[in-house]
């Protein structure tokens, strides 16, 4: 692999890291399958994969707090709805900071503003195990392997999201279910009150 095929894969790679949908994996698989088969150095790849990777979660995490953030907290239509999204966004991050940064896209991180050194970390964490897993793997037992392995990763993945958001989901309708049931007895009480006076 030229320096220019390195390069193609940096990119690749900072894309994957920064959570956009892209080839950044199949670049993984195809860079441990070729230092496998002794075409290329692992370290190199491994660093590179590993920079790349801490590049893209940096990006995403700016795009996130500087673009997501004000698109979805901005006057305008279904302004009350966005605002209770990010106030819900906010609480839960706030709790489940490191989860979240080692989950979910680097910009979701930077809408929710999550401390930085703390977003750093899971990333890291997230990046370890991906570039560990589609390198090592295809390194290790070829490419066809490590595809299939990728894939079960990624539902994995998509399993804990998907957990992530129905604990959220059932969390906020218990809320919302008490907030009614408070203003239900709230407005019951006045009327006993009166009547105790009367």
């Amino acid at each position: 692999m030229s320096f220019s095929e390195y390069a193609i894969m940096f990119v690749l790679v900072v894309i994957l890291g920064a959570g956009i949908p892209g080839p950044g994996d199949a670049a993984l698989i195809a860079a441990g399958a070729l230092a496998g088969e002794g075409k290329l150095n692992i370290w190199i790849v491994l660093a590179t994969a590993g920079v790349a990777w801490m590049l893209g979660s940096v990006i995403g995490f700016v795009i996130g707090a500087r673009g997501g953030r004000p698109l979805l907290d901005h006057p305008g239509r279904l302004e009350k709805r966005r605002k209770k999204l990010l106030a819900k966004g906010d609480r839960a991050f706030g709790r489940y900071t490191f989860v979240a940064s080692a989950t979910l896209p680097a910009f979701v991180s930077g809408i929710f503003h999550v401390r930085f050194w703390l977003f750093l970390l899971g990333a890291l964490t997230a990046g370890i195990f991906w570039i560990g897993m589609y390198v090592g793997v295809s390194y290790v037992l070829g490419e066809e392997i490590a595809k299939l392995v990728g894939k079960a990763g990624t539902k994995l993945l998509i399993t804990v999201i998907v957990l992530v958001v129905v604990g959220l989901a059932i969390r906020a309708g218990v809320s919302k279910w008490r907030a009614s049931r408070q203003a239900r007895l709230a407005e019951q009480d006045p009327p006993k009150v009166e009547a105790a006076h009367d």
